[in-house]
Order: structure tokens, then C-alpha cells, then sequence
């Protein structure tokens, strides 16, 4: 993350106090100890799942937006009377984008915060990638309004305020669990050609906050008689009334070690940060799945440091996302 300026004097000052027996920080921790971390949801009336996350001094704020978007699913002939077509559209179904505050600026230049903020999104990108039947953790098909017409889309954005206390990864992390893990989308159902114009006619002149009811001429798929003639969908509830995104639990959170002699610091101030030469960024779930490991820092780390921190990661992200979804409770 952006270095401090730390003179050589202060540098080692800070590491005499690391290598101390017991270790020294400034702010009187453990080496394996955390900060308190605050946590605030449901700031934004527009989201579907905001959270806003305070460690020290860093600040995080995210949230998540459900829309439909709609793709003309290209159909390709493979053998006589089979055809084929991609049953999600090319695009990510969960879209990420990372900025800052305009702010930050007086402490930082633009071509830093914005390598930065690119880092941390293909980070949190590569999370919710496409999988088999899975957009990282979650459940693919609930992605699916009108098979091969319509689909739903979660824009996941991320907003640093301040980063001045450090840590920023696991900050922005923990903010992107907690608005995905409350986030809603509404129930939909598909509508067959007469139904949906029999219902359009009744309910034209309603209010239709969301704007997306009754969008019509979806692709047929070929297969099973009741998505045969859907031309149409309809939502069966409302925003606050959806449903909970299925495979949440298994959002993960990011938990960075940095390795130092012969252990490991947890959660560093940025002046820590500055002054230990490399990190470890873990990222793994509730369930101690581990969805990717990111060196940090240009300094060398041994294959026996690099499975230590794997494990220790972990270890840590599982009583992490396990605390922030009992917080949901």
C-alpha cells in the first residue's frame, strides 16, 4: 500500500521495537493482535447492501447495486436439430471498480492511488470469477432472468475515504462481505406470451420504481414447455423482500501476514507497512476455502514462510468472516 516517509532513524526504531522480546508497537498490540474493527450497514437507501468499515484510521466504504442487463444469447448450430448457446453472457455477473477519495490526493500522487485501487480490484475481481456452475462463491443460476435474454448484474464498488491507518486490503475486503452478504435481489418469475400481455395491460399505468418490469422479447430456449413461450418476467417481490444471495457465507475476507524473523505481524499501521519489506495477502472463506494468496512488497519470502502465512491466513479469515456473519444474526 502507499509508504509512509520514514526516515532511516524512525525505521529502525520501529523494527528495535518488532524484534524485541515481547514486542514493542507503537500502539502498545501484540504482534497477532487486531484492531477494533467498526462496522456499519444499510448506509445507502439506493444499494441493495452497503457496509462501511473503520480500522484505525483507514475507512472503506462499499456497496452493491442489482441490475438487469439484457443479452441476445448467439445460438450456433453443432449438429443437425442441436444448436448451442452460452447460457451467461461473456461479461462478469459480479462487476468491481475500486476508487478514492479525491482527498487523498493531498497525501499521495495519482499514478500511486491509481495502481493501488487497480490492484485491489483485479484482486477482488478474480474472486467472482466464472466456475462451472459458480461466480466464485456464489450459485451461478440465480444470475438468470429469461434464460438466454436477461440477467442480473451486481456492481460492487469500493470506496477508500482513507487509508492513513494501514491495512487498506483487509478493510476493503471485509466491506465488500458485508454489503455482498446482506445484498438482496428480487424474485422473478417468467411469463408466457399472453400472460404478459394481459398483465402489461392491467398494471402500465402503475408505479414501477425499479424500471425494469415487463421487458419483452427474450429468446426461446429449447427446452421445457413452461420457458418455451416466456417472452417476459415479472418481478414477485420487492426490493427489501428479495432474497439473500445464495453461496454469501462463502464471500471471502483477506487477512495479509507479514512475515518477520521467526514470526509473523498481523493488521500493520502504514508506518509498519513502510517498514517491513513484504507481505502475504490471504484470501479465503468462512469455511477455510482459500480463494487466492498475493505477495506484497519487493522482498524475498522462503516457500516455508509462504505455507505458514497460507495457513496462519486462513486460520485468521475464517474467525473473521465468521464474526462479520454473526453480526447478521
Amino acid at each position: 500500500m502507499p509508504p509512509a516517509t520514514l526516515s532511516r532513524t524512525e525505521q529502525s526504531y520501529l523494527l528495535d521495537g518488532l524484534r524485541s522480546k515481547p514486542a514493542e508497537r507503537a500502539d502498545r498490540r501484540g504482534l497477532h493482535e487486531y484492531r477494533m474493527m467498526q462496522v456499519d450497514t444499510d448506509l445507502s437507501l439506493q444499494a441493495d447492501g452497503s457496509a462501511r468499515v473503520v480500522l484505525g484510521s483507514t475507512e472503506v466504504h462499499c456497496g452493491v447495486k442489482a441490475e438487469i442487463e439484457s443479452y441476445d444469447a448467439p445460438h450456433v448450430n453443432v449438429l443437425p436439430d442441436v444448436d448451442f448457446a452460452p447460457w451467461l453472457p461473456p461479461s462478469p455477473r459480479v462487476q468491481v471498480m475500486v476508487e478514492y477519495s479525491p482527498a487523498l490526493l493531498h497525501e499521495h500522487n495519482a499514478t500511486e492511488l491509481a495502481m493501488i485501487t487497480d490492484t485491489v480490484q483485479d484482486m477482488l475481481q478474480a474472486c467472482y470469477a466464472l466456475t462451472g456452475n459458480s461466480i466464485g462463491p456464489l450459485d451461478a443460476r440465480q444470475f438468470i432472468v429469461v434464460p438466454y435474454a436477461r440477467y442480473w448484474v451486481l456492481h460492487l464498488d469500493v470506496y477508500v475515504m482513507s487509508w492513513s491507518g494501514g491495512n487498506v486490503l483487509d478493510a476493503v475486503f471485509a466491506a465488500a462481505f458485508c454489503a455482498m452478504y446482506q445484498a438482496r435481489i428480487p424474485g422473478t418469475k417468467i411469463l408466457s406470451l399472453d400472460k404478459a400481455a394481459a398483465r402489461q395491460d392491467d398494471e402500465v399505468d402503475q408505479d414501477d420504481p425499479a424500471g425494469i418490469k415487463f421487458i419483452t422479447r427474450g429468446r426461446k430456449p429449447s427446452s421445457s414447455a413452461a420457458i418455451d413461450d416466456a417472452v417476459d418476467f415479472a418481478l414477485e417481490n420487492e426490493w427489501d423482500h428479495g432474497h439473500l444471495l445464495a453461496g454469501r457465507e462463502d464471500v471471502p475476507v483477506c487477512i495479509t501476514i507479514y512475515p518477520f524473523e521467526d514470526t509473523y505481524l498481523l493488521d500493520p499501521t502504514l508506518e509498519e507497512e513502510t517498514a517491513l519489506s513484504s507481505g502475504i495477502a490471504v484470501l479465503a472463506s468462512a469455511r477455510g476455502q482459500i480463494y487466492g494468496i498475493r505477495q506484497r512488497g519487493s522482498g524475498e519470502l522462503t516457500l516455508d514462510a509462504i505455507h505458514k502465512a497460507a495457513d496462519v491466513g486462513t486460520s485468521y479469515a475464517k474467525q473473521l468472516a465468521q464474526t462479520l456473519q454473526a453480526r447478521f444474526v
